[in-house]
């Protein structure tokens, strides 16, 4: 199988296309490669969702994972990926611990000392290898079982007999019984979606490894069914007193059997992709930074996408443009602070005729947060989080105009998602003069 990592925003390409960013990283393929890669495009709204094609080359969007087909596994690695090799597995780790964070998979529940295994994996396999571990803690606990209602037509009566069903099947032979009985067995919703998941991917996966574990893992779900409907049996779910170590095995197999991203195509060929939107990842992984800084930083609460009815215009019938920032700060000393992030590559460049240094942010962004400082009872200074790449450092600007003496300012953060992923705290950033 042929493997390629690129970046988002990165090419596959055969003929060089003219307009490639250096900031992302690319990879030319063969041309039948090429024209595999676009079939499967053309027939998946997964890969659509993720790829851009131009009529020639295929272009990475703002989404992270791993597309795998046939032959070729395609891994897209976030932006801040710089293409040398010993930063690939770095930025792989990083983005698995915000996804972990962010989809609630606590680390004490997925061995700490077992994580080595997902080294030198791409993503997709990484993924595979948490669902494993947190499998073989389920199978060290124990499988549970539960009272299951059985129909059968059965030599000798036991439980209820069904009267109608009864008549039906053994007019003829009447040593039998059509009964309704329950059964204490291990074929309950939840085991069924967990072989589900792990039937889905022996199929899938290409790590010898992970294929091992999946088989023994199999062999101990044997008097369990493949479930026959995931949606009835997500609604079956029930984690009542004793079923809780339960919960983070179901949680990665509802990510492999119901991501929207998983979409297998019609007849002989397959495409899997798992695929996750890094900006709207990075926002709601700054929430839980956030949350988990309060001590440090004094918030009292963090309010996600702010917390007022405000609009930009109206019809005097229906409000239209609603105010939103990312993050509401209610701070201990009552003040309250405005704070959006971005998934954005910003970098500070010197401006020689000028003297100083610019750095490249959109109007965009600028007139955004300059209306939610004017709207929000805030400090007067804006804080606006992106990842940090490069020398990239604090920058604060000044709102200012020729007409109207404003005192806003507009204080940019980057955030080094290398430390921060150790704590999941902001350590050494000031918000608000804390």
């Amino acid at each position: 199988m042929t493997n390629l990592v690129i970046s988002e925003y990165g090419y596959i390409y055969h003929n060089y296309p003219s307009n490639l960013n250096d900031k992302f990283i690319h990879k030319r393929v063969e041309i039948n490669q090429l024209k595999e890669i676009i079939k499967y495009w053309q027939n998946s709204k997964s890969v659509r969702d993720a790829l851009e094609y131009d009529g020639a080359n295929l272009k990475a969007k703002n989404y992270v994972g791993v597309i795998q087909t046939q032959n070729i596994s395609i891994e897209i690695l976030p932006k801040i990926f710089d293409g040398k090799e010993k930063n690939e597995q770095k930025i792989r780790d990083i983005f698995i611990s915000m996804l972990k964070v962010v989809l609630n998979i606590n680390e004490v529940q997925i061995n700490k000392a077992n994580l080595g295994v997902t080294k030198n994996k791409n993503i997709y396999e990484m993924f595979i290898s948490l669902f494993i571990n947190s499998i073989d803690i389920l199978i060290k606990k124990g499988l549970k079982s539960s009272y299951i209602l059985q129909e059968q037509n059965s030599s000798f009566l036991k439980g209820k007999l069904k009267f109608n069903e009864h008549i039906k099947q053994n007019y003829i032979h009447k040593e039998r019984f059509y009964v309704e009985f329950d059964e204490y067995m291990q074929d309950r919703a939840e085991n069924r979606l967990l072989k589900s998941a792990i039937s889905l991917l022996l199929k899938k996966t290409k790590n010898h490894e992970n294929k091992k574990a999946l088989r023994q893992q199999l062999f101990i779900f044997d008097n369990v069914n493949i479930s026959k409907c995931i949606d009835s049996d997500i609604n079956k779910i029930n984690l009542h007193r004793g079923m809780e170590y339960y919960d983070i095995p179901l949680r990665f197999a509802k990510v492999f059997l119901k991501h929207q991203s998983f979409t297998p195509l019609r007849g002989k060929d397959n495409v899997f992709a798992l695929l996750f939107p890094m900006e709207k990842l990075f926002e709601e992984y700054m929430a839980v930074v956030l949350n988990n800084s309060k001590k440090e930083l004094g918030i009292d609460k963090v309010l996600i996408n702010g917390n007022k009815n405000e609009y930009f215009i109206s019809d005097k019938q229906c409000n239209m443009a609603r105010l939103q920032p990312d993050y509401l700060l209610q701070m201990k000393d009552s003040k309250e602070i405005i704070i959006d992030a971005k998934y954005k590559l910003f970098e500070t460049k010197e401006d020689e005729t000028k003297g100083c240094n610019t750095i490249n942010i959109s109007s965009g962004d600028v007139y955004q947060i300059f209306a939610y400082l004017n709207f929000y009872d805030c400090k007067n200074t804006a804080y606006l989080f992106v990842p940090k790449i490069g020398r990239l450092s604090e920058n604060e600007f000044v709102y200012q105009t020729s007409k109207i003496n404003l005192d806003f300012k507009l204080m940019v953060i980057p955030i080094d998602l290398e430390n921060i992923i150790k704590t999941h705290k902001l350590e050494n950033i000031q918000i608000g003069g804390i």
